[in-house]
């Protein structure tokens, strides 16, 4: 064995001091890196050189320092295999499909993270999700079926996808419309704490949660605006 390392030294003598720079140069490299992958892989790779450095050229191998990059390494493959999961499409329920792809820019992880802390509900008959001038506890997304809204005497229609007591979570207060679901529809929930907390650590969901909430407001918005311009039609 001492034989075989002898001549792994005399092989490689001249590039002891390269195989450091390029180590160096590795991690250099990967920290300047906004790609999460690469800058692992290429961590991994330095980290492995300086194993080999450790272990070949000072007169005794530096046990203490090849053990503590072998931490790093195994730090590092767990941490990358988890952006991997995170990456990964999968355990997306098909029924979780259309409010997943309308949340544009969010990974597949992050979505799974808002799912599991929402609550899949299915009425059994006539379900109250929002009074109006009444404060409610959770945020709602319509997944099938319609809603009733009634707002200060006048009825609209909300179609399926689409969230419902939005403008109390992003603005406070209380809801706008009482709302009202038929038998059978079927509508995912958040607690408004929860889901906040969920979203204050994760920047990317919560600029993708807000922004397709945005849509929705506007779309509700131009549809008040255009019941108020039928009825002052009519009353003509």
């Amino acid at each position: 064995m001492e034989g075989a390392i002898e001549a792994i030294k005399a092989s490689f003598s001249l590039d002891a001091g390269l195989l450091v720079h390029i180590a160096t140069l590795g991690y250099v490299l990967g920290f300047l890196l906004k790609n999460q992958l690469l800058l692992r892989f290429l961590v991994l790779g330095s980290t492995v050189l300086y194993i080999v450095y450790y272990y070949i050229y000072p007169a005794q191998p530096l046990w203490a320092a090849i053990m503590g990059s072998v931490l790093l390494i195994i730090a590092n493959i767990i941490g990358t295999l988890s952006i991997i999961y995170d990456r990964l499409p999968i355990k997306i329920d098909p029924k979780h499909l259309p409010i997943y792809h309308s949340l544009q820019g969010i990974r597949p992880g992050e979505f799974r993270r808002l799912i599991k802390v929402a609550e899949y509900q299915t009425t059994e008959g006539k379900f109250t999700l929002t009074h109006e001038n009444e404060a409610p506890s959770h945020l709602y997304y319509l997944e099938k079926g319609t809603g009733e809204a009634k707002k200060k005497g006048s009825t609209f229609t909300i179609p399926e996808g689409r969230f419902v007591g939005e403008i109390s979570f992003i603005l406070g207060g209380n809801a706008t419309a009482t709302v009202n679901l038929a038998k059978g529809s079927t509508f995912l929930s958040w607690e408004k704490t929860v889901l906040n907390k969920l979203l204050e650590k994760h920047p990317n969901l919560q600029r993708a949660f807000e922004a397709r909430i945005a849509r929705d407001m506007a779309s509700k918005l131009a549809s008040a605006n255009s019941i108020k311009i039928d009825n002052s039609v009519g009353l003509n």
